[in-house]
């Protein structure tokens, strides 16, 4: 059996702010790496075979806290990525509709394909994001594998995983410095934590 425990990274003045943060590469902020920390002590007992990360700032971070249980080598992979949200961001709902009135109403009209000026459509994410997944099932049978990543990254994987696609990948509460866990045997996803 595999599994897959997700690991949202700890909160960042974005976070506080409720802006879109995608690529922008913003560190931790100290209640960040506080809750980083009480999420280190809560995985002591967990065993971990491999540590995957998104490469950006708040989630290297994480993992590098979080590692301090396994000294294991941190593997950085764009595949977790947060989407990247070009033109858009690090800014909020108020500073999108205000300086981006005519492009805002083309994604709400369709969110899933609708392409952010230099940025990725949630789309793209998702693929990007289903495509390490596959992989890394593909080349593993069994062990247990540490993904620490993002809001939607998370969302899309549990999405993709448990076959509800990406229009429902709104449906998760993941919140800041939280464990998600799925099991997958032979192919067959089964969520057995979410947002703990």
């Amino acid at each position: 059996m595999l599994e897959l425990i997700l690991v949202r990274h700890g909160e960042t003045d974005s976070n506080i702010r409720g802006s879109y943060l995608g690529w922008t590469d913003i560190a931790l902020n100290e209640t960040g790496i506080r809750q980083v920390q009480l999420l280190r002590d809560r995985l002591k007992g967990f065993k971990v075979d491999k540590i995957y990360a998104s490469p950006l700032k708040r989630a290297l971070q994480t993992a590098e806290i979080v590692n301090e249980n396994y000294g294991l080598d941190i593997v950085s992979v764009d595949g977790l990525k947060e989407r990247n949200f070009g033109i858009w961001d690090d800014l909020t709902i108020d500073e999108m509709t205000k300086d981006y009135p005519t492009e805002y109403n083309d994604w709400v009209n369709d969110w899933i394909k609708y392409r952010i000026k230099d940025g990725e459509s949630a789309l793209e994410a998702y693929e990007r994001t289903a495509a390490f997944v596959d992989e890394l099932i593909k080349r593993n049978d069994d062990g247990v594998f540490m993904l620490v990543t993002h809001l939607g990254t998370i969302r899309f994987i549990l999405a993709h995983l448990l076959d509800l696609g990406i229009e429902n990948s709104w449906r998760f509460r993941v919140n800041n410095a939280t464990i998600t866990k799925i099991e997958i045997n032979d192919g067959y996803s089964v969520l057995t934590m979410l947002n703990n």
